[in-house]
């Protein structure tokens, strides 16, 4: 037998010469299309939040989600021909530059110090309550955490219960027990506490603004209209002879947190009301703020993420500062099986006040919001 013949057969023939470039340009294409597909997704949450119901579910992605497209497209052009992967990495680099302010990231806080830690002529803390002490049944756990932050102003929300829906609750006389040298003010859920004198309070109440045939109308077999109409109560404080406007508010969630499966028609029902019911709340709030002579403070539970168009007319009129924090984020604080990844709860001040300090703290388990101090002074 020759040696020709024992001769193993060639298995990994050379591939065709042009399979190569094929690839090549297939890779090109899949980087260029899906840098064009991000590109127009940044664009339509430009021009349709805040304009389409339905746009409230995307608004509820965590918003630092929005770097990550960008960083990886960025890493898969490594591979491609260098020519067109500066086109590619330029157009990253701009996508990175749009989505970074609304990606819920303050990255100064890693090189910047911390706030002013003097006194400050108003300490705020705002915070919801999570179904006040009737959540974990602790009224006296409940009082102690509020007593110990010492704030001069108390802006709380979730005063109420729930059985198979929210109740109203009765506590008045607790607050005027742990609190006798404070003013006190109630509205529908919200709660403001004041050692300064209470010129006078309005509720924002949204009834003339959605008809009873509309979808975020208040459910017709609840007694606790109220609970629907007003999420926003706004409280005239006079500081050493300055009259400053406290609007304490819990604004709807935009999407079920319940059972309700995505698959449902009841889950979009429930995302087209609140959306209605959303907007008539901006819609009130902004209105009020700029008829509003008087220093402005705003804060609560937004139930809003940065990307929320309710957010951006809020930065628009007020100034709404980040913590010290790299990444600041208020839910959930407890309970949920998945990171607390979101921001909901917002502070945004006005000129003639000027933020000392601002810190996201925790609840102490005791809600599933984190809570905010503020500093204020009044200029």
């Amino acid at each position: 037998m020759s040696l020709t013949e024992n001769r193993e057969p060639e298995t990994n023939p050379e591939p065709d010469a042009a399979t190569e470039p094929r690839r090549r340009r297939l890779g090109v294409r899949l980087a260029v299309g899906t840098t064009a597909f991000w590109a127009l997704f940044l664009l339509a949450h430009l021009v349709l939040s805040g304009r389409v119901w339905w746009w409230s579910l995307i608004e509820m992605v965590p918003p630092f989600a929005l770097l990550v497209p960008p960083l990886l497209l960025g890493l898969c052009a490594v591979r491609i021909r260098r020519g067109i992967r500066w086109r590619l990495w330029t157009v990253h680099a701009a996508l990175l530059a749009i989505a970074y302010p609304i990606a819920g990231l303050n990255l100064s806080a890693l090189v910047t110090g911390g706030g002013d830690d003097g006194a400050a002529d108003l300490e705020v803390f705002t915070w919801n309550a999570d179904y006040w002490h009737y959540r974990w049944d602790d009224a006296d756990a409940f009082y102690d955490y509020l007593l110990e932050q010492d704030a001069d102003v108390y802006l709380l929300t979730e005063y109420l219960t729930r059985t198979d829906r929210v109740e109203i609750i009765d506590d008045e006389a607790a607050l005027r027990e742990h609190f006798p040298d404070y003013e006190l003010v109630i509205a529908s859920e919200m709660v403001t506490l004041s050692r300064y004198p209470v010129v006078e309070s309005k509720a924002l109440d949204t009834e003339a603004l959605i008809d009873e045939d509309d979808p975020g109308a208040p459910p017709a077999d609840d007694p606790w209209r109220e609970y629907w109409t007003t999420k926003i109560l706004r409280t005239d404080l006079d500081v050493d002879g300055q009259i400053v406007s406290m609007y304490n508010l819990h604004l709807s969630v935009p999407v079920p947190t319940g059972e309700a499966s995505p698959l449902s028609g009841e889950f979009y029902e429930y995302v087209r009301a609140q959306y209605q019911r959303r907007s008539s709340q901006f819609t009130i709030l902004n209105e009020d703020i700029d008829a509003n002579p008087n220093p402005v403070f705003v804060g609560g539970d937004f139930n809003s993420t940065i990307l929320s168009a309710g957010i951006a007319s809020m930065r628009d009129r007020l100034e709404c500062p980040d913590p010290d924090s790299a990444m600041p984020v208020s839910w959930p604080a407890i309970r949920f099986p998945f990171p607390k990844w979101w921001r909901l709860d917002w502070v945004c001040t006005s000129e003639g006040l000027e933020v000392t300090h601002y810190e996201i703290v925790s609840g102490e388990g005791l809600s599933d919001h984190d809570a905010q101090t503020v500093g204020l002074d009044i200029r």
